[in-house]
């Protein structure tokens, strides 16, 4: 995940080749699955590996690989490839050295550019750089996080809520309030929550307290679900003396001490809205910015920091770009940030959508300004579309003098037409820029917001709030470990029909489980546990609609459970639980899947599950003794997908040959199959089951994540 905004390029040189330190625009790039490419002309590259590209310490390759004299005294064009591995967020360090031989003569670097596979521009310098045996060039350039969601959620809506559902977190508890809402972010694309607790050191104090049990629960919840955390202290009157500097040093200390080294996609918000006693004291800021970074690197701690603009708060600035704090960082890892709202009291004169327009793209110029100046990336932890009319809270109706004249919403988490026409084109713009877009944190949304809201959980996330309507670019999946199989069951015993009861070892945190049961004669599967307090849920059951004799007699059915496991199974004892006893469970199978979607688990696609009875119109005559044909099923999956076809068979045996693409998982008793395959591209997916006496088939997808 790598994001290039506002990166320093620095080179030593010596003549002729002259440069100045240049601070190109700001961008942010997701990384790409696969190589960066650099590109670079260089000047008199006519030795065998006379000239080694490092990147952060790692060799890339040296070069020209054999003797080559037609390229003394010219420029001559390179392409290499660099591992994504090599790249590290924070400072990078690309670095060019001669080999000490060649000595009197000066070599040379121009146009060189860093791609990601997307045609992302990582770095570029087309200046000349002179390189010779004392004398490298180096290319310092930042790459950071695409970080985008919501704030507002306060700490201790970490603790588990008795209301709601059981926790895909906490096994056993009920699920919190902010692990809904990171299930809601993940769901509409989102990968960051911003989350919150009241100053310690001043007031006003408005977001709950700080409580390090809740914290270490946010933390847990994000990790499960791959989300960064933005942790918010939401002060504002903190730093207006040395007093108050001191107690909010003081308070973090042990905060950051704790948290360092529990998960790698923290953020540090060391305060919300800084007030400055002159409103023009950007030194002051800085200075205690510096302070609580030093504070925090002198500890070992590594994650990003996020300083903000005075006039996020209140500063006398026109140019909003002039209130950004000026700080250095040996991690390179800081973002900065502005807060941006359309005040009614500010704009009322003319409150247009015009007006909402020409703020926006203030705002945006100002924010790019900023990251121009600074070298740092963005990300704005806050804006919204509250027209910021204090008494127009909960309890007031519509149309009201105490709201905007366009006031859609009142309260907390309301909006009126003008500032939701600013906040989406502001949202546009950041999601625009090229080359790519700018970090956003959008608020609020959390449960505490006064607004009446059909569901007041999720805030402006609501159904009903200008949330659901904004429109926004969905941040791409991260490179998560790719859907695959994770685990399979094995027998707890090794008798024919004792499948009631498997042991699943797995190696992935927050799989799928899946348990595929058949049954006949009119048996039920009442229930599916295990060891560690799983909660199964039944997706599927389907009994065949074909009559037959001899066996077991009719009525097989199939059956489809799952659950998510937050953490590794070791030997999990998986049992189902059937309402007759003695040879009724005629198969079971359970496995795992590792990088499915573990809040919206299957494909929506209405064609899914898929079920049909054989023989039969819609699947085909298959049977075992006449071998007449084959029996499909079809489903049309809308993303990359775990496709699991489960097959009832009347006592023969395995379908054959297996269906194109799937490979097969089990085979049991001569009446039940399990076979899987993994699409990656929307697609119609056909699975056969032929040379056997299939009765039913059932085929599902789960959905990868994000």
């Amino acid at each position: 995940m790598v994001l290039l905004l506002g990166a320093t390029i620095t080179a030593t040189e010596v003549a002729p080749y002259r440069m100045a330190a240049t601070t190109p625009l700001a961008t942010d790039a997701t990384p790409p699955p696969t190589n960066y490419v650099l590109s670079f002309q260089g000047y008199d590259f006519d030795g065998a590996n006379e000239e080694t590209i490092t990147l952060n310490g790692n060799f890339v390759t040296s070069i020209p690989s054999v003797l080559s004299p037609q390229n003394g005294g010219m420029w001559t064009s390179f392409t290499v490839s660099i591992p994504v591995s090599f790249i590290i967020q924070g400072m990078d360090n690309l670095v060019f050295t001669h080999a000490n031989s060649d000595c009197p003569y000066d070599d040379g670097v121009r146009n060189l550019q860093l791609l990601a596979n997307n045609n992302t521009v990582i770095l570029s310098d087309a200046n000349a750089h002179t390189l010779n045996c004392t004398t490298p060039v180096s290319y310092n350039f930042i790459v950071s996080p695409t970080v985008v969601g919501w704030g507002g959620v306060r700490l201790d809506e970490s603790q588990a809520n008795s209301a709601n559902p059981p926790s895909q977190v906490f096994p056993g508890e009920a699920t919190s309030n902010m692990e809904l809402q990171v299930q809601r972010l993940q769901s509409r694309g989102f990968n960051a929550i911003r989350v919150s607790f009241q100053s310690a050191c001043s007031s006003p104090q408005g977001m709950g307290a700080y409580d390090p049990a809740w914290l270490n629960r946010a933390i847990t919840i994000t990790q499960q679900y791959s989300f960064w955390i933005i942790v918010d202290y939401h002060g504002y009157n903190d730093l207006t003396n040395s007093t108050g500097v001191s107690c909010w040093l003081g308070y973090w200390n042990p905060i950051v001490q704790q948290f360092m080294n529990t998960y790698s996609q923290i953020v540090w918000e060391p305060i919300n809205e800084p007030v400055m006693t002159n409103n023009t004291d950007v030194a002051s800021l800085s200075n205690a910015y510096q302070q609580w970074i030093n504070q925090a690197r002198g500890m070992g701690d590594t994650h990003w920091i996020v300083v903000q603009n005075l006039c996020s708060s209140n500063c006398g600035f026109k140019n909003l770009a002039d209130g950004y704090p000026t700080v250095n960082d040996t991690q390179g890892r800081v973002f900065i940030s502005l807060h941006s709202y359309m005040g009614y009291q500010y704009y009322s004169s003319s409150w247009n959508n015009a007006t909402a327009d020409s703020l926006a793209q203030q705002v945006y110029n100002e924010v790019v300004s900023g990251s121009q100046r600074t070298g740092w990336p963005v990300l704005n932890t806050e804006g919204g579309a509250d027209p910021q009319q204090v008494n127009c809270s909960g309890g007031v109706s519509l149309p009201s003098s105490k709201c905007a004249p366009d006031q859609v919403q009142v309260g907390s988490a309301g909006y009126s037409n003008t500032t939701f026409h600013f906040i989406q084109a502001l949202t546009n713009l950041y999601d625009s820029n090229t080359p790519q877009r700018i970090n956003w944190l959008w608020w609020p949304m959390g449960s505490w917001t006064d607004t009446p809201l059909a569901e007041p959980t999720y805030g402006a996330l609501s159904s009903d709030g200008w949330g659901s309507l904004l429109q926004y670019q969905p941040v791409p999946p991260p490179n998560n470990p790719s859907l695959r199989l994770d685990g399979i069951g094995v027998n707890s015993c090794q008798q024919q029909f004792c499948q009631q009861s498997q042991l699943l070892t797995t190696t992935q945190s927050r799989d799928v489980i899946i348990v595929v049961v058949e049954t006949c004669c009119g048996t039920n599967v009442t229930s599916v546990t295990d060891n560690n307090g799983l909660t199964f849920t039944e997706r599927i059951s389907y009994t065949s609609q074909t009559e037959v004799s001899g066996g077991f007699g009719g009525n097989q059915t199939l059956w489809e459970y799952y659950a998510i496991a937050t953490s590794p199974l070791n030997s999990d004892n998986i049992t189902v639980v059937a309402g007759k006893c003695c040879y009724t469970v005629s198969g079971m199978q359970t496995f795992a899947i590792s990088g499915a979607n573990t809040v919206d688990v299957f494909d929506p696609n209405p064609s899914i599950p898929a079920t049909v009875s054989c023989p039969g119109t819609g699947c085909g005559d298959c049977t075992a003794n006449f071998r007449q044909g084959t029996c499909s099923a079809f489903i049309q999956t809308s993303r990359i997908d775990f496709v699991v076809a489960s097959t009832a068979i009347n006592d023969a045996g395995p379908c054959g040959p297996s269906s194109p693409g799937f490979t097969n998982i089990t085979n049991q008793n001569g009446r039940f199959e399990v076979d899987y395959t993994i699409t990656t591209t929307p697609q119609t997916v056909e699975f056969d089951c032929n040379g056997t006496d299939a009765m039913a088939i059932v085929v599902d997808a789960i959905i990868a994540s994000g």
